[in-house]
């Protein structure tokens, strides 16, 4: 109810977008935005890197498929799932393998079926007292480059590639303890997959914590301690979430971050600062009155 004036609800040409400019640099993620400027510019495809297609496979005799019945001294395989959860939440695509029995014509068998992912991941059978048939399959199917890792959980880690011809797939083999798997991934497998989609930046969000609990490092190895951190004022601190047992998986779904121990100290006392790598991040979810 008002006169009109000149330009009133008018889009100008080029007003968001200038001729010969640069819209999108290469390496851009492609969120919402994105995605919407492409569509205004008429652009129905864009050349992307795809995401990569992990196989996950878990190994052992004592394992049973979820939803089966557990005889005893049998345990659930959930390393498949939480491995999988994981391949997805930093953008990798998985493909579960389901269990490899200790036996070479199981392990051959489960194998062949997840050559055609981009990289192997398995859970299980790089201890030292694990079956010499899970090493000796995975030795003759490739190259083991290292095994073990000076840290805790997760020390029996192995790393090498699975040949399939001229092609090979990078191999990451976590320990079996669920623990020690989903740290393990965190710490290697994350960046891994990461790299493949073309981004650059592996680090997680960290902050300098006051931990509240003594933590002891008794065989040198750089220790990654489940804690639940808050924030009172302007200082973080962090709790352990319980026992830290490396199949006590209850503490990883309290954790919202893993505080690490040099392995060069003896460990940390109450009150003391440590760093931690917080594996979910929200100022909401962690500020305390």
């Amino acid at each position: 109810l008002r006169q009109v004036g000149e330009g009133l609800n008018v889009r100008c040409k080029g007003e968001d977008i200038a001729g010969d400019s640069l819209i999108l640099r290469k390496e851009t993620v492609l969120h919402p935005s994105e995605i919407g400027i492409l569509a205004s510019l008429g652009h129905s495809t864009a050349l992307v890197i795809r995401r990569p297609v992990v196989s996950v496979l878990a190994t052992g005799d004592e394992l049973v498929e979820v939803g089966q019945p557990l005889p005893l001294g049998k345990i659930y395989n959930s390393n498949s799932y939480s491995i999988a959860s994981q391949v997805l939440r930093y953008g990798g695509l998985p493909k579960i393998l389901g269990i490899g029995h200790d036996s070479v014509s199981s392990l051959n068998e489960k194998l062949d079926e997840g050559l055609d992912a981009d990289m192997l991941i398995t859970s299980g059978g790089v201890s030292l007292g694990d079956y010499d048939v899970v090493k000796n399959v995975l030795a003759e199917r490739g190259e083991i480059a290292l095994w073990t890792v000076c840290m805790k959980p997760g020390k029996p880690s192995a790393f090498g590639v699975i040949k399939d011809g001229k092609k090979k797939i990078p191999h990451l083999g976590l320990p079996g303890n669920p623990v020690s798997s989903m740290v393990t991934f965190e710490q290697f497998a994350r960046p891994a997959i990461l790299k493949m989609l073309g981004k650059k930046d592996f680090v997680k969000p960290w902050v300098q914590a006051i931990i509240k609990d003594d933590v002891r490092n008794t065989d040198g190895r750089r220790i990654f301690a489940r804690v639940i951190v808050v924030k009172r004022g302007e200082r973080y601190y962090a709790h352990l979430t319980g026992p830290q047992g490396s199949g006590i998986l209850t503490s990883m779904a309290r954790a919202n971050g893993l505080a690490v121990i040099p392995e060069n100290t003896k460990g940390v006392k109450a009150g003391d600062i440590v760093k931690v790598q917080m594996l979910n991040w929200s100022e909401n979810l962690i500020l305390e009155d």
